[in-house]
């Protein structure tokens, strides 16, 4: 699985070698937190600090292949109305993740025109991978955004990605009534949500007509 994901992520990274007009690149600017044995479904519970970067290879104006990195904090206290055994009463970890991403937008899109085709709202899903304390768990990211072209080849735009993961122990937490076999069963997820800005990068004299 490792391999597949790296795969996934070099791939994409490598389509900017062959075409050059449609590439762009940008940070993450948020807060990551946690849904699990600890927090059941509160959204933005318990936020932390996240940043990242992103590689985006538009397709045209509609579909884009992206890769994208992540480095945040998850944390959560036990509940009090919740009994959890042997749990201890807090955790506070980091995660490092790394995705490959299809996103489609639901209006046409293009960077370089401020003043038709600039603002566009869309979903992604993708595969990925992530270190969570150390430990090594794939997860299944899927979200939804929208981004607005300032024109000038910048683009700024916000999204919100949650990610379903194949682990039960990013708590440090493992629910005793929990199947350790099912790789479906399981409370943890992790989640990003904040602000981006990339910017197109020039190929030269030359952009493909097609995509003016």
């Amino acid at each position: 699985m490792r391999g597949i994901i790296l795969f996934c992520f070099c791939s994409i990274l490598a389509f900017p070698l062959f075409s050059q007009e449609r590439k762009d690149i940008g940070l993450l600017l948020g807060g990551s937190y946690y849904i699990g044995d600890f927090n059941p479904g509160t959204p933005l519970y318990s936020p932390s600090p996240a940043l990242g970067l992103l590689f985006r290879y538009n397709l045209n104006s509609m579909y884009s292949l992206r890769a994208s990195a992540t480095y945040g904090g998850l944390k959560g206290t036990a509940p009090v109305n919740t009994y959890l055994p042997s749990a201890k009463s807090s955790f506070s970890t980091s995660v490092v993740q790394a995705e490959a991403l299809f996103e489609m937008n639901f209006l046409k899109f293009n960077t370089t025109d401020h003043f038709r085709n600039n603002f566009a709202p869309y979903v992604a899903i993708g595969i990925g991978g992530a270190l969570v304390d150390g430990a090594f768990t794939t997860h299944v990211p899927f979200g939804v955004g929208v981004k607005y072209a300032l024109g000038g080849r910048i683009t700024i735009g916000a999204e919100w990605k949650m990610h379903k993961t194949f682990s039960d122990a990013i708590d440090g937490y493992v629910n005793p009534s929990t199947n350790s076999n099912s790789l479906v069963h399981n409370n943890d997820w992790f989640s990003f949500v904040g602000l981006f800005v990339t910017y197109r990068l020039f190929n030269g004299d030359f952009i493909c007509p097609a995509y003016r």
